[in-house]
């Protein structure tokens, strides 16, 4: 029998439970002293965990493109299919049963194609082989515009007192093919049977000056052929080489905003500044040859550009010997006389970076410069000319207009700059207009090559616009260096049940073609026209134009969009010069745009 107090030995099994129970108190107070120092690590720490994820990020990515290439080097490797490596028969073929075998001596059918559904600033549908390889995809674009100018106001000495009309405008009807050829090219066919663009002989308007009809009347739109263009981009292929080229008929992605899809620019139409900075030789209808790059950050791109599609690619048919003017009219008697200036050429670069390029925040700066070494106006005139509508096509009258400057080139500097902030979104772009001048050589009319360097002609633009949405933002779209349209996070569309995106907009836009250089005295008296006034050193015409404009746009889903818009618009023109005498106008317009894309 046991005293107290004195010393008991313990069971194994007992003494085995302690040591355990110690160990887990250890062991949990350990981990609780850890979760203590976790949660009270410095913000530093946290950063640089941050960082390494980011980077375990971007080699995941890298490796995934990697592989994606891979896939698409072995699928061109893989031997051709049974059907394929088959000789031709004679005998008639053997039709089948959907959903039941091949009769014996058969070849089994290729692996059948497959429908795409694919997104490229709306969905739109096509077929694909059974590789994947090779696509093509209907697509279509249509903008129905209608409006009115309930507040036009011309000053004393305009011709046009009667009012512009107000009316329903098909402005783009497109439709045509997209698609990919052994994965490494695509293609695009795009027929437009909408009024697309500015008339392409705005001189036809002076030609009825004195009528009673408006004096920049036009009905010679620009239609046709929008698209028809080949890109290599084989070097894009695991990002190795981020290089595409193109050629044919394109829109050339130069400024900001014409690198911004019709489809998703903020107003209606772009600003004026820069629909003339792209007469320069860009825009949309143009031939061109490029080449260009772009990773996640950067974009670059250099352009040779020739005419519109719908211009007139060869010049001859006027007579001029280059020493001395052909009476007009009068057949060519040699092949000296021709004229033989060929087409418009241009060179243009655009360079944009993303200083900051984040889920919540972005901010965008580039360049554009561009050097129209090779002008052509009509199919025989060395010159340019500078026009726009006042920021709405409804009413085809110009009021900001240079007439024909002969000149031996321009250029336009131009530079840009983006930024957002979760739904809020800002853009902006200024250019500088330059003419290098020629002087008629000699004085009789009809002389449109001849002729000595005049002045320089400058000229100013640009525009700032912003908007805020709501239920969807603007991103950035690398492959074009631009932004793309709101993105509804809850589109109106089956499944979704949300109302699309709404975007607040207001912009600010102003252009100066007006230079106290451009006269008959320096030009030379062979030369007069619309702009130009007859002698004297008065400042030169081409009008002022200042425009302030707010925008309502509801984006129901990615194939669709409503906008509403007004602006009130004032055009200042030197009170004297001759040809049309235009004394500016103040005017006020209200239009709206249904959009359907696929």
């Amino acid at each position: 029998m046991g005293h107290f107090g004195a010393s008991r030995a313990v069971p194994p099994a007992i003494d085995a439970l302690r040591r355990h129970l110690l160990s887990i108190l250890v062991g949990t107070s350990a981990i609780w002293l850890l979760c203590v120092g976790v949660a009270r690590a410095e913000d530093a720490d946290i950063k640089k965990l941050q960082a390494e994820i980011q980077k375990i990020e971007a080699r995941q990515k890298q490796e995934i493109e990697a592989m994606q290439a891979e896939i698409l080097r072995l699928r061109k490797q893989r031997p051709p299919s049974i059907a394929a490596t088959q000789p031709v028969s004679a005998t008639p073929a053997v039709p089948t049963v959907p959903g039941q075998p091949a009769p014996a001596g058969v070849p089994a059918p290729a692996l059948p194609p497959k429908v795409l559904m694919t997104y490229d600033r709306g969905y739109h549908f096509g077929f694909a082989d059974a590789t994947g390889s090779n696509t093509i995809e209907l697509f279509g674009r249509l903008h129905i515009d209608t409006g009115g100018y309930f507040d036009y106001k011309p000053g004393p000495g305009t011709l046009d007192q009667k009012g512009l009309a107000d009316g329903i405008d098909l402005r783009r009807a497109r439709i045509g093919v997209v698609g990919n050829f052994m994965s490494d090219w695509h293609y695009a066919f795009v027929y437009d049977f909408g009024n697309t663009a500015d008339s392409n002989n705005p001189n036809n308007a002076f030609a009825n000056a004195n009528s009673s009809s408006s004096p920049t009347t036009s009905t010679n739109y620009l239609a046709g052929v929008e698209n028809a263009v080949i890109t290599y981009n084989g070097f894009y292929r695991g990002a190795k080489y981020p290089v595409a080229f193109d050629f044919g008929v394109q829109d050339v992605l130069w400024t900001l905003d014409e690198a911004t899809s019709s489809n998703d620019i903020m107003f209606m139409e772009r600003s004026s500044s820069q629909v003339i900075a792209t007469q320069f030789g860009g825009g949309d209808f143009r031939t061109a040859l490029d080449v260009r790059s772009n990773n996640d950050r950067y974009w670059f791109g250099a352009f040779l550009t020739g005419p519109n599609s719908g211009a007139l690619h060869t010049a001859g048919a006027a007579c001029n010997t280059g020493a001395a003017a052909v009476t007009p009219g009068t057949p060519c008697v040699t092949s000296a006389q021709m004229t033989g200036l060929g087409p418009q050429l241009a060179f243009l670069t655009r360079g944009t970076y993303q200083i900051v390029q984040t889920p919540e925040a972005t901010l965008h700066l580039g360049f554009n410069y561009a050097n129209l070494f090779m002008p052509r106006v009509g199919p025989n005139e060395m010159a340019i000319q500078l026009y726009d509508r006042p920021e709405l096509r409804v009413d085809p009258t110009y009021f900001l207009n240079t007439g024909i400057i002969p000149a031996t080139g321009g250029q336009v500097f131009g530079v840009e700059a983006a930024a957002s902030w979760h739904n809020f979104f800002v853009q902006g772009e200024y250019y500088h207009y330059m003419i290098a001048t020629r002087a008629g050589v000699p004085t009789a009319p009809g002389n449109y090559q001849g002729g000595v360097s005049g002045p320089t002609l400058n000229f100013d633009g640009g525009y700032v616009e912003a908007s805020y949405s709501f239920g969807g933002k603007r991103v950035y779209d690398k492959s074009r260096g631009a932004y793309t349209g709101v993105i509804p996070v809850a589109p109106l569309a089956p499944g979704y049940g949300g109302w699309g995106a709404l975007e607040l907009a207001g912009r600010f836009s102003i252009v100066n073609l007006n230079s106290p250089y451009l006269t008959t005295a320096t030009l030379g008296p062979a030369y007069t026209a619309p702009g130009v006034i007859t002698g004297g050193t008065n400042t030169y015409g081409g009008g002022m134009q200042t425009a302030y404009g707010v925008g309502l746009n509801w984006y129901p889903n990615l194939n669709m969009r409503f906008m509403l818009d007004y602006e009130h618009v004032v055009i200042d023109n030197p009170a004297v010069y001759g040809g049309p005498n235009y004394r500016g106008a103040t005017i006020d317009w209200i239009a709206a745009r249904s959009q359907l894309v696929f």
